[in-house]
């Protein structure tokens, strides 16, 4: 009777033991095609951004071949899309290494996007100097009247937006300057001279909006994509901010002027584009481009 009951208990055991491995088998099955779909998934996006920038590298190459107002500066942003190209290849295949690889791109773009705009102005400005003389008169009158049209949309716009709660800014503008001892400073476009960079704008009166401390955020790009000034990053939920400065201001409904001094991380600034955004937060107010010689 004793042996039974021990066969009976051994053969129990066995049938738990037997559920326990299976349970086990199939968890290990589980974890394992789990970590195999995130590899492919990294290798997938990690395949996407290669081909993304491979077609950035493309549109520069054709650029270069038609664009002779630039060609240094096209020159200097596709040898960067190349070593990011290099530096791609041999990245870990991480989430949080393609997410930096993929700013780098959305940067590279707002610089190529930026380029453009300024061959079409400096192709628009030769296409005047060589016109006839009434023919750059005509041109201008009709610069004057789509200006003055833009203005009048731009100030509609204006005065719908500051209908609504969200702040909103204006005269926004960035330049470099000249200190002087007295506390003053002087507008300068050249990198040789100039100390700091001004980054003025102002917060415009809102009835709606929400009164009290209010948080902005500088970001200035020099000309190889990197932020200068303070260079804090800040975490807003799944998006990260690099600004070169911060500004707390105290905001009463009433319109608010407000300037900032940027200072490079190095003892001297480089000649080309910079980019200047305007932040709320993580919300983009305002941007503008400025270029030193």
């Amino acid at each position: 009777m004793s042996t039974t009951r021990n066969n009976n208990a051994l053969k129990i055991l066995i049938g738990i033991l037997f559920l326990l491995l299976l349970g086990l088998g199939a968890y290990t099955y589980k974890f394992y095609n789990e970590l195999t779909a995130n590899k492919t998934a990294l290798s997938e996006e990690k395949a996407i951004l290669r081909d993304e920038l491979n077609d950035l590298l493309v549109n520069y190459n054709a650029e270069l071949q038609t664009n002779k107002v630039l060609t240094s500066e096209l020159r200097e942003a596709r040898n960067r899309i190349q070593n990011l190209l290099l530096r791609l290849e041999t990245a870990e295949n991480s989430q949080a290494t393609l997410q930096t690889y993929r700013r780098e791109l959305s940067l590279l773009r707002q610089q190529r996007d930026a380029l453009r705009k300024k061959t079409d102005s400096l192709m628009l400005e030769n296409a005047l100097l060589v016109s006839q003389k009434s023919d750059v008169k005509a041109a201008f009158d009709q610069t004057v009247v789509q200006r003055d049209s833009l203005e009048q949309q731009n100030k509609a716009l204006q005065d719908d937006l500051a209908k609504g709660s969200q702040l909103t800014v204006s005269k926004f503008k960035a330049e470099g300057v000249i200190m002087r001892r007295s506390g003053k400073t002087v507008p300068n476009d050249r990198v040789s001279r100039i100390d700091k960079l001004e980054i003025c704008y102002t917060v415009n009166a809102n009835a709606l909006g929400k009164p009290g401390n209010h948080d902005f955020y500088i970001q200035v790009i020099d000309p190889r994509n990197n932020v200068i000034g303070e260079h804090v990053s800040l975490e807003f939920g799944e998006n990260i901010l690099i600004y070169s400065a911060y500004q707390e201001i105290n905001y009463r409904n009433e319109e608010i002027n407000s300037c900032v001094y940027i200072n490079p991380a190095r003892e001297e600034f480089l000649p080309g584009i910079y980019r200047v955004n305007l932040f709320e937060n993580d919300r983009l107010l305002s941007n503008s481009v400025l270029e030193l010689e």
